[in-house]
């Protein structure tokens, strides 16, 4: 055991010392303008399956009634992680725009990752609707931390938020994780999220003790983001969520609750990630360093720039007209630096900035440069990309 404990420790401070190298050279690289870069990607978002067993009003797709089915296999992360330097590969989150656990191949895939990169920190970010448990308890030996989508502090709200009556099985389910983990006493981060919007938002407090009972390490929140009509209909064209269920039109009863949370959860002894108070706001340049930094693959193998491609990107990377790669086609030395990949850089550059892509000045994460008390950061408009899109509502 104590030499398992050395084991572990080891590869945590290289795990550590390889994120703090992919960082200063992602850093260096921006400030000088470096648009080919003599270095791989150092993050992997492997958008695991196209389906999903939840039906979330604030997704900007509806995966449970139009998902394929469709996913990464454990074959496909073989050709993918054969293209790619993974001596360069600092993190792999199984993600993407389902549910990963539907991905029969997962377990399997995250013992691949760890058996041969076992610096490599993973991460799933699953509903956890379903309790695999020969799944789960195969993930937490290969040292997967867990990311948590529970979004409500009652059964009446999550349902609400989720579409689905599942709030008590999931409850459940987060129970028999840190009980599971306890029992192999493995070193996995468990942490629990909540998009915080007007359906939620007296809920967090509650939200923050529960997690804490849980026996969750920490709780991570964001602010919702309402995206166009177009993008938050249904499949039975009902539409759950308003740009009225943005907190931006809350600003005030926000930073109270939030506030009150970073209390409890000080209390409690559980960390607490927010965004910015509202109260708080500063603007400043876009600072999106995801090209430089990241590759989110699809299922198909195709290669997106960031968390918002699955929506913004996808349509012109389908059509053909962004030619961004695909990774199980190709290696990463034929995409990383290609006429798309340097055009991206060169619209995210902290200096000379040139727009090649107005899908980047419609980001979700634009609060970070143009501040919490932004409405275009919370309630998307979109027009940069289509102007027949807007708020409809």
């Amino acid at each position: 055991m104590l030499a398992d404990m050395k084991k572990n420790l080891l590869a945590r401070a290289r795990s550590l010392l390889r994120v703090k190298k992919a960082d200063r050279r992602i850093a260096r690289a921006m400030a000088g303008g470096l648009t080919d870069l003599p270095f791989g990607p150092s993050s992997l978002n492997l958008m695991m399956v196209d389906s999903c067993n939840s039906q979330c009003i604030m997704c900007g797709k509806d995966y449970k009634a139009c998902g394929t089915m469709q996913y990464i296999s454990s074959n496909d992360i073989r050709t993918i992680y054969s293209h790619l330097d993974m001596d360069q590969i600092v993190d792999v989150i199984y993600g993407g725009g389902g549910e990963p656990f539907l991905n029969p191949d997962i377990a399997e895939i995250a013992a691949y990752t760890h058996a041969h990169y076992p610096v490599i920190q993973h991460t799933v970010i699953s509903n956890l609707i379903q309790w695999p448990q020969e799944k789960v308890a195969a993930m937490l030996d290969s040292r997967v931390h867990f990311l948590v989508s529970l979004n409500a502090a009652s059964r009446g709200t999550y349902k609400t938020i989720s579409g689905v009556d599942a709030f008590q099985a999931v409850v459940s389910h987060i129970e028999n994780l840190v009980r599971l983990r306890s029992a192999r006493k493995e070193a996995v981060h468990i942490a629990l999220s909540m998009i915080l919007m007007r359906q939620n938002i007296d809920e967090l407090v509650n939200f923050i003790k529960l997690s804490s009972d849980l026996g969750a390490d920490e709780v991570k929140t964001l602010y919702v983001r309402v995206y166009p009509e177009d993008y938050r209909i249904k499949q039975d064209r009902n539409i759950f969520i308003a740009p009225s269920d943005s907190l931006f039109y809350e600003q005030q009863r926000s930073d109270d609750i939030i506030r009150e949370a970073e209390s409890v959860a000080k209390e409690k002894g559980i960390r607490f990630e927010h965004e910015p108070y509202f109260s708080c706001s500063r603007k400043t340049e876009r600072n999106c360093n995801e090209a430089w930094k990241s590759l989110f693959i699809n299922f198909n193998g195709d290669v997106y720039p960031c968390p918002a491609s699955e929506i913004l990107f996808k349509p012109k990377v389908d059509s053909g007209e962004y030619a961004s790669g695909n990774i199980l086609q190709s290696h990463v030395n034929e995409i990383w630096n290609n006429p798309f990949w340097q055009k991206l850089r060169e619209t995210n550059l902290p200096h000379s900035r040139k727009e090649h892509f107005p899908e980047c000045r419609c980001c979700g994460n634009s609060i970070n440069w143009w501040g919490s008390d932004a409405e275009k950061a919370h309630v998307l408009d979109w027009q940069e990309i289509s102007p027949a899109v807007g708020k409809k509502s």
